[in-house]
């Protein structure tokens, strides 16, 4: 009788249908890898979009409340000064962080404060010493160090982080009302943009920096230099006619402040024929002209300037309102966005 032969029985793929199937893998995750890269980048970028929405309606109710917005660093609904982000902690649902006090709370690494997607952040905290590198001086390849702590800060060495600077030209004169100092209109100037928490540089003054939500001080007090003493804020000194020169090495121009549209260096971007913005009868005042950098390496970063985490920057407007502007976007237009009450209006918002 024929009996049928019996045929090995099947222990495994083949070499070839391995590679095959390794090869479809590949390609899936290829495809797939990009794809949640995007969604991720759109659920932070949306994350920090909240965020700013957040702080923009914290600022209009303080101006509610207080009748006037907060400065850059001063007394504002407290018995102590503290910074502009010290001063909005009750309107962010910070209130027991705020009663805590200014020296108390500086540690804080608040959510609310931090972009997810900020490359920088790392833990949301900062270590600054005594001896940090000397953000004034001479443009040496190594830097000597000075101490940035200002005296109302004692005992730790760790400050909370922020991935969000607050508008200079906005606040940093002293407390005014809100829609009488956007007289460009609230819904033509930004107050907060997104920034890196941490910059630096290979060169240049100064090196490197960090955006500390509590850091600041209160320059015009009787401890402070001559050109400081009895004036309101720095912009009281430079109106006044002190050199800028003189003015330099004070803590009002450390890099740790959590703030933009500042800039150290009057002769670059003060306005002239390349930049005849604003007019070149207006103060310069520590305004900045320049555009945002726009996802650059985090060892390549300008303290000075804000960063965008892409090919985009989030930016909070006066009325509460959130935009997102592209790389596209002129150091001019960045101008018009930034300065509150120069006649400026950008076209692109009406």
């Amino acid at each position: 009788m024929f009996r049928p032969l019996k045929m090995p029985k099947r222990k495994g793929f083949t070499l070839i249908e391995l590679l095959v199937v390794i090869a479809i893998i590949a390609v899936l995750v290829g495809l797939l890898v990009p794809a949640v890269q995007k969604v991720r980048t759109a659920a932070n970028s949306a994350q920090s979009k909240n965020n700013l929405k957040q702080i923009g309606l914290a600022v209009a109710n303080a101006d509610t409340t207080m009748g006037k917005m907060p400065m850059m660093f001063g007394q504002y609904g407290s018995t102590e000064a503290g910074s502009f982000w010290y001063n909005i902690l009750p309107y962010i649902e910070q209130d027991n962080l705020f009663k805590q006090g200014v020296n108390a709370s500086r540690s804080a690494s608040l959510k609310v404060l931090q972009a997810p997607n900020d490359p920088t952040l790392k833990s949301g905290t900062f270590e600054l010493l005594p001896a940090m590198e000397m953000w004034y001086g001479s443009n040496s390849a190594t830097l000597p160090t000075a101490n940035p702590i200002p005296s109302w800060a004692t005992g730790g060495t760790t400050w909370g982080m922020t991935s969000y600077a607050a508008n200079w030209l906005v606040f940093g004169d002293m407390a005014t009302p809100l829609n009488s100092t956007l007289s460009d209109g609230t819904s033509n100037t930004l107050i907060v943009a997104e920034h890196y928490a941490f910059c630096k540089r290979p060169s240049g003054l100064p090196r490197s920096g960090a955006l500390l939500w509590a850091f600041g001080v209160q320059p015009g007090l009787a401890t402070d230099p001559v050109p400081l003493k009895g004036k309101q804020w720095i912009w009281g000194a430079l109106d006044s006619g002190v050199p800028w020169s003189t003015l330099q090495s004070h803590l009002i121009n450390a890099p740790y402040w959590a703030r933009s549209i500042w800039v150290n260096n009057p002769n670059a971007v003060a306005a002239s024929a390349s930049y005849p913005y604003p007019p070149s009868n207006k103060p310069w005042r520590c305004r900045c002209h320049r555009k945002p950098e726009f996802g650059p390496a985090v060892d390549n970063s300008h303290p000075f300037k804000e960063q965008g985490y892409g090919s985009s920057i989030n930016i909070a407007m006066g009325d509460g309102s959130v935009r997102s502007l592209s790389s596209s976007i002129t150091d001019e237009i960045w101008y018009y966005y930034a300065s509150p009450d120069e006649g400026d209006v950008n076209p692109d918002t009406n």
